[in-house]
């Protein structure tokens, strides 16, 4: 196995988005949080992933389809997950239209990339990892947040090789873009990714912020 299992991903990312959504109210503000149920779940799965820390950036558009580097770099920091199979998994970026930017507070995107989890990352992302994060629930709202999340995700992942011998055709994802292993990417019901996709083909990908 070098990759993560398409029913894995479809089964993880469906049920982390949406319990994390759920817990928080919206996991676009809680991206460290994200990360550690990223991981904690892959581990109840026999997969090894650490938690980095960095700078990182995708491409959004705009209202007018202008298109703009968001994420966090400089004096602020993202966080993601890296599987032992060398893919980077990132439940935050297709709804980071759903938080301000740090440097431009004032524009509001209409889409944004798809949710991230391949070894092979296009250029409408960069990741510049910094180190491995250490998951410090300090405050009791995050230990409790983190706990039910856990126990939720823990009760569906009960028959694991069950999942795994779900057909691709019966497979569950999230309502939103996903880019898979292989460069296999899976649109959302509005065809957010086409809307994207089209919009970097007609301008290109802007000159990288860092």
């Amino acid at each position: 196995m070098d990759s993560t299992p398409l029913a894995l991903i479809a089964t993880l990312s469906r049920l982390i988005t949406k319990v994390t959504d759920r817990i928080a109210g919206d996991r676009s503000e809680f991206p460290l949080m994200v990360a550690a149920v990223t991981a904690e779940s892959l581990r109840l799965c026999g997969i090894q992933s650490n938690v980095f820390y960095g700078q990182a950036a995708w491409v959004e558009v705009m209202e007018n389809q202008a298109l703009m580097w968001a994420g966090c770099w400089g004096e602020h920091t993202h966080f993601w997950v890296a599987t032992q199979f060398g893919e980077v998994v990132d439940l935050n970026t297709s709804v980071s239209y759903r938080k301000r930017s740090h440097a431009n507070p004032d524009h509001q995107p209409k889409f944004s990339p798809p949710l991230l989890w391949s070894k092979e990352v296009p250029g409408f992302y960069r990741y510049i990892p910094e180190g491995i994060a250490e998951i410090e629930l300090d405050s009791e709202r995050d230990r409790r947040w983190f706990e039910t999340c856990m126990t939720e995700i823990k009760e569906k992942l009960a028959d694991i090789p069950g999942i795994l011998a779900t057909p691709d055709e019966d497979l569950d994802f999230p309502d939103e873009a996903i880019l898979c292993p292989g460069r296999r990417i899976l649109d959302d019901a509005a065809q957010s990714f086409r809307h994207y996709d089209r919009a970097l083909l007609v301008q290109g990908i802007p000159d990288r912020p860092f």
